[in-house]
């Protein structure tokens, strides 16, 4: 049914599949693999996710307190 709508749908998807390949810089699987050093996350990066944690912690801690209250009150 899907080959009446779309004649070349296994071409589309091919297509589609290695121009979002090349986006992200992927190699396929058949290719012959060098050591690949891992990234090093750059201090910024670094910075930014421990300020993420902990406005997450606190934000957790808030809510958590807040329904402590809440059922505290109702008893």
């Amino acid at each position: 049914m899907i080959e009446t709508h779309a004649t070349n749908l296994a071409e589309s998807v091919r297509i589609l599949v290695h121009s979002s390949d090349e986006k992200h810089h992927r190699r396929a699987a058949s290719a012959k693999v060098a050591k690949i050093q891992p990234k090093r996350q750059f201090p910024d990066r670094e910075i930014r996710e421990k300020r993420t944690f902990w406005a997450m912690l606190a934000f957790g801690l808030l809510l958590g307190g807040l329904e402590l209250f809440i059922v505290l009150h109702y008893l």
